[in-house]
């Protein structure tokens, strides 16, 4: 079974909002608002009914509706594509429906509850049937765990919990049998509303009134029956329709309803019905013609037997015809007809499962440049068919070794990053990993450094990354370096032990990754990325501006709207510790923000806001305040994600010790403690707090900038030093006042050796002399 799932927020970016004018319902609505917000509410609600009637029209319309009555907003996630008793991707759903980042944390349950429980939000879950169990043992814990959140779920089976309320949906409003026109009907509002769009020219008269009648009494007022019926009237006439109807053999549900449409179709339309029910959400043609051409359909035919269907209403559209999708009562009915084929529904399944492994491969080698925020898009709208191809895949025995390298394409697509979903790719990983052959291969060791990467992405300790690294080089064949593990193992020393060795590691898989062609550009850019971070956090003052001024150019030249973010981050922390330059950087940091804001970044702003506090701290008393809000903020992003940066990662941590030694040379205790209490929980609050202007626009001011001491100047060009071990037993020794003779004699070394490691301490650290080195390291600490 195919895996998909949708989830996106009601009222925000207007997906949801109907295509055209929702019709009727009045009383149905009354009663689910008086359901859920009246004086005896209940927090779950139930709308349950058959096939075709209405039931995610009329969630949507109700979150339309009450959207800004809860302060968190609406989140709606369509559960179909998840297979009946997959726990982990539902919950997986979940935590995309609510917008949580990435957590670290193996219980994405536990990480849930503590999201919602302070949130006032209303969670819609559509399409539960096939994981009642599932789905009421999940809600039940989110609704013990918080306390503001409500549910509203669409499905044909109860969840029978404890305090559901059940609201049955039932079919349109009917015309008497023998009753007069009336335009009040809701199930011939409907139909008129309908024609005015899809069947252009025909009108409603006394004269084809009964025969419409009888359409829509066939029909059981279904909106469904409805629709499909719509687009039989663009080339036959309600009294056709009407015999058609009562000639009709089916007498099954879906027969009733879509039969009809589908016997008036030629025989190559009816061929693309039944091979596009493969189809996870949505498709393009491109992606039609690939998988449904064949078993008596060419490339050219299925273009205009698609044109056809969409003729039919068989087949909906997206407005500007990019992308088609079928609505879910179609695709049963289609799905029964391919499995009538049994040789040719195979054929489909698998030309589908290779067309979407192709799809990732392709994003994952094309991603560079300016086409990468387009590439990552079009990831997006693909991820329901590029989960069912991995499903489909991870079931097959034969096509393991497909399952894994598709995964590691996914992983290399920088989806999961850019989204915010980084379990997920590791669920996909270990997937795959599990099934295939468990032999060294270039392939194997990668997707073991993959998940290693992710470990370290979300914060996770020390010792377990370093344990899937040793993994991953039990994977790696002899004698053959594979840029993957190299990536991994240089990040680590990089980022978790703040050593500049981590460099060299990183240069070496850059070149190993050139070394495999265009299609590993995007593995390069990411390797890019991470040594120029290094050069700022920890290299010398030349070699820092180069490098960062090099990789900002280039992305500029590139157009490189992801790999920019890092470029201007890069960038302004090479303005604070190099040219002590706090308000440049500030401005740099604003702009990076802004492109995520614009992108859709959901990862680098867990990054971005504790530079930029610290930037705006160094700017001077007035900022102060604005600083220790940011702060808040990233914490709050941390709790609410469950990653910990500046815990696990070495160079992360004293970047944020720097940013709280600056707020805290100008804000007493409760001063701090007051602003940094204005936490933020999503990627949008904290877009809207650092965009806002109130706290922060004001340090872009032409006037001087005052209240920075030179101690703090200091501070800033000393990003995160790394010391040898020799250098750390001197500079505890230096912090107990001794002198240079007394270090060696206390080392046993030479005079001469300890003032050389004296004098790369302080070059390290940034300061000029010991009192300036002790007085920054003694220095005030605020409370985190």
């Amino acid at each position: 079974m195919g895996t998909s799932f949708r989830a996106e927020a009601i009222g925000q970016d207007g997906h949801f909002g109907t295509f055209n004018t929702f019709v009727g319902r009045r009383a149905l609505l009354a009663d689910l608002r008086g359901a859920m917000g009246g004086a005896d509410s209940t927090r779950l609600v139930t709308l349950t009914g058959g096939p075709g009637v209405g039931k995610t029209r009329l969630a949507k319309e109700y979150a339309r509706q009450v959207e800004s009555a809860y302060e968190h907003g609406v989140r709606f996630v369509d559960l179909r594509g998840v297979p009946a008793g997959d726990t982990a991707l539902l919950e997986q759903a979940l935590m995309s429906a609510v917008r949580v980042p990435s957590q670290s944390a193996r219980d994405l349950r536990a990480s849930l509850v503590t999201y919602l429980r302070d949130r006032r939000m209303l969670l819609i879950l559509d399409n539960c049937e096939h994981l009642v169990e599932e789905v009421g043992d999940l809600v039940s814990t989110l609704l013990r765990g918080a306390p503001h959140l409500r549910v509203l779920t669409t499905t044909r089976t109860l969840l029978a919990l404890d305090g559901e309320a059940l609201v049955m949906v039932p079919p349109l409003e009917l015309p008497a049998e023998d009753g007069p026109l009336n335009l009040k009907v809701e199930s011939v509002q409907l139909l008129v509303q309908r024609a005015r769009t899809g069947a252009p020219g025909w009108k409603l008269t006394d004269e084809n009134w009964p025969a419409v009648r009888q359409i829509l009494r066939r029909f059981g007022g279904l909106p469904l029956g409805i629709e499909l019926v719509v687009g039989q009237m663009r080339s036959l006439s309600p009294e056709v329709i009407a015999a058609r109807l009562d000639n009709s053999p089916h007498q099954e549900t879906l027969n009733k309803l879509i039969g009809p449409s589908y016997e008036v179709c030629e025989p190559a339309e009816q061929l693309l019905l039944a091979a596009v029910s493969v189809f996870t959400g949505s498709f393009d043609l491109e992606g039609a013609e690939r998988v449904c051409a064949g078993e008596g359909l060419t490339e050219h035919a299925v273009a205009e037997a698609l044109a056809g269907l969409v003729d039919r209403s068989l087949v909906v559209p997206f407005p500007n015809r990019a992308r088609y999708e079928l609505l879910e009562p179609v695709r049963q009915f289609a799905a029964q007809r391919l499995q009538r084929l049994p040789d040719a529904g195979a054929a489909v399944r698998r030309r589908h499962r290779d067309h979407y492994r192709q799809v990732a491969a392709q994003h994952a080698a094309g991603f560079r440049g300016e086409n990468e925020i387009e590439l990552l898009r079009a990831v997006e709208v693909d991820m329901p068919n590029l989960r069912a191809a991995l499903g489909a895949l991870h079931q097959d025995p034969t096509a393991a070794t497909e399952a894994l390298q598709m995964a590691v394409d996914m992983a290399r697509t920088r989806w999961w990053t850019y989204s915010g979903r980084l379990p997920e790719q590791s669920l996909w990983l270990n997937r795959a990993l599990a099934v295939a052959p468990a032999v060294p291969s270039v392939l194997r060791a990668s997707a073991i450094a993959l998940d290693a990467w992710m470990m370290l992405c979300l914060g996770e300790g020390r010792e377990a990354v370093l344990a899937r690294i040793a993994e991953a080089e039990a994977m790696a064949p002899a004698g053959e370096p594979v840029a993957a593990l190299l990536f991994i193992k240089g990040a680590q020393v990089l980022l978790i032990d703040g050593d500049r060795a981590g460099m060299d590691l990183l240069r070496e898989s850059h070149r190993r990754w050139l070394s495999y062609g265009p299609g590993a550009l995007v593995d390069a850019h990411l390797t890019e990325i991470l040594l120029t971070m290094g050069s700022v956090l920890l290299g010398e003052p030349e070699e820092g501006r180069r490098v960062a001024a090099d990789f900002l150019a280039e992305c500029r030249r590139l157009r490189a709207e992801w790999g920019m973010a890092w470029a201007l981050w890069c960038r302004a922390v090479s303005l604070i510790r190099f040219d002590d330059d706090p308000r440049a950087a500030v401005r740099v940091l604003l702009e990076s923000v802004r492109g995520q804001q614009r992108i859709g970044d959901r990862w680098t702003p867990l990054f971005t806001l504790p530079v930029l506090a610290w930037a705006l701290a160094r700017c001077g008393r007035r900022y102060a305040t604005a600083a220790a809000r940011l702060l808040g903020a990233a914490d709050g992003l941390h709790q609410a994600t469950g990653i910990q940066l500046s815990r696990k990662l070495r160079v992360f941590a004293v970047l944020r010790e720097l940013a709280e030694r600056a707020v805290a040379e100008h804000l007493t205790g409760e001063q701090y403690d007051k602003a940094y209490a204005v936490q933020v929980g999503t990627v949008e609050d904290a877009f809207a707090l650092v965009l806002d202007g109130k706290y922060i626009d004001s340090a872009l001011d032409d006037e001087p900038f005052g209240g920075a001491p030179p101690g703090d100047a200091a501070a800033g060009r000393a990003m995160t030093p790394h010391l040898t071990p020799t250098e750390d037993a001197v500079l505890r020794h230096v912090m107990e006042g001794l002198t240079n003779k007394e270090i060696a004699e206390a080392m046993h070394i030479g005079p001469r050796t300890v003032e050389t490691h004296v004098s790369s301490i302080l070059s390290k650290m940034g300061v000029r002399n010991r009192l300036q080195l002790v007085t920054y390291l003694s220095g005030p600490r605020v409370r985190r």
